[in-house]
């Protein structure tokens, strides 16, 4: 083989790798924009579904699928999938979505209208002190297990109740059970 083919062949090969290496450069540069572009959907969606649900509490059945609708707009383009904690008394709901960096969750419920970590937190802890007030739960009689039930379940009634109707609630300080 000549000098000449040799040359041409080596540039060839470099031009080759140059080439591939650039464009190997330019997917993963295209990766990390779509995972950063994903890091910053999330507390925008995050946003978007809070205000949701407090608009579909506010405005209840009648409104809720306009209060979701620019959620759901927003959420349209990622693969979703619905999710549920099972904790009593607060059962978190979440649309998690996946992204080039991931699963990410947004939290589009605590159920019983409660729509912010603060609001779920308040009602948590309500609902653990109530249960708790006469002592540990697994150490009561069923007669005491039976009144602590009952007035657990009041407390968090209580604590739902005036969220709806609009007052701030924070949350006592002890422990929760799910929260």
């Amino acid at each position: 083989m000549t000098r000449r083919k040799w040359l041409v062949l080596i540039a060839g090969v470099l031009a080759l790798l140059i080439g591939g290496r650039m464009g190997l450069r330019y997917l993963d540069w295209q990766a990390s924009q779509a995972q950063r572009a994903a890091k910053v959907a999330v507390p925008r969606l995050q946003s978007l579904a809070t205000a949701a649900c407090i608009c579909a509490r506010e405005k209840g059945e009648a409104g809720e699928a306009g209060c979701w609708q620019q959620y759901k707009a927003a959420i349209a383009d990622f693969d979703v999938s619905g999710v549920a904690t099972a904790c009593a008394p607060i059962s978190t709901e979440l649309d998690c979505i996946t992204t080039a960096g991931g699963e990410e969750c947004i939290v589009t419920s605590h159920g019983n209208g409660l729509c912010t970590a603060e609001e779920a937190a308040a009602a948590d802890r309500a609902w653990t002190q109530a249960l708790n007030a006469e002592g540990d739960i697994s150490t009561l009689d069923e007669a005491a297990r039976a009144r602590a039930d009952k007035r657990a379940n009041a407390a968090l009634r209580d604590v739902t109740e005036r969220i709806r109707r609009g007052e701030r609630i924070t949350a006592a300080s002890g422990p929760g059970s799910c929260v």
